[in-house]
């Protein structure tokens, strides 16, 4: 099934890059927060994300990643990276086929690594374009996921991708939701859900603020206390295309 996902996006990626009559586009986000404090607490903090998406002609490739490395005196609390990408074919049509994979791992939530990835189909619920959309994605693929102190576990699964984005006022204010989940069709206790509420507030030129309202649910993981946990983020952006 890996081998499967990999050629996939391997097979896929150059209708997105090569098409035919329309230029490529590129559009990027990159982000980052950060705290550094010494004397009687030393912590050091950084959290970088970006986004990079590729449009040609009907076709869409995007990546997100974040990453977030908490320190405190001499222990390190929290080193989380996710990543993701998905390729979607006919992306303005109401129905289309998409190709999904996420990685990552998580000290906070107590997770070796995680990777998920298959073939689907997405669905626009609204007309589709640069300032608005809801849609909705799903796919079924493979899950290998490894909790620290359990045996990995590795499985077909379901998956589900949902995003939408709208402005509240022009361009000045915009809300961005995305939302990803898994269910193990092996052991339906393995299961996750993580979404993220985006406000962007446009500064000046590219360059504005966010405040991000991050939640994660995790089933079946017998290291953390609680299986949902959710956190309120401020940072700044550059977006540029």
């Amino acid at each position: 099934m890996k081998k499967m996902i990999i050629i996939s996006i391997l097979a896929l990626v150059p209708f997105c890059l090569l098409g035919q009559t329309d230029s490529l586009k590129v559009e990027a986000r990159v982000g980052v927060r950060g705290k550094w404090q010494t004397g009687n607490l030393a912590q050091f903090v950084i959290n970088p994300n970006a986004g990079l998406t590729f449009k040609k002609n009907n076709n869409q490739l995007e990546f997100q990643g974040n990453y977030e490395f908490l320190k405190v005196n001499q222990g390190s609390l929290i080193n989380d990276f996710w990543t993701y990408g998905i390729y979607q074919y006919q992306v303005h049509n109401t129905l289309f086929p998409i190709v999904m994979i996420h990685y990552g791992y998580s000290q906070a939530y107590a997770i070796d690594n995680s990777l998920i990835g298959g073939l689907g189909f997405g669905v626009n619920l609204m007309p589709k374009n640069h300032r608005s959309y809801i849609q909705t994605n799903l796919f079924i693929g493979h899950l290998n996921i490894k909790y620290q102190d359990v045996s990995k576990h590795k499985g077909t699964s379901l998956g589900s991708y949902v995003k939408l984005k709208f402005p509240i006022v022009k361009e000045s204010l915009e809300i961005l939701l995305d939302a990803q989940a898994y269910l193990s069709l092996k052991d339906t206790a393995y299961s996750s859900f993580n979404s993220r509420i985006i406000f962007l507030f446009k500064l000046i030129n590219n360059f504005g603020f966010d405040l991000t309202y991050n939640l994660v649910y995790t089933n079946n993981n017998p290291s953390v206390t609680s299986k949902a946990n959710g956190k309120l983020i401020f940072g700044l952006n550059y977006s540029f295309k």
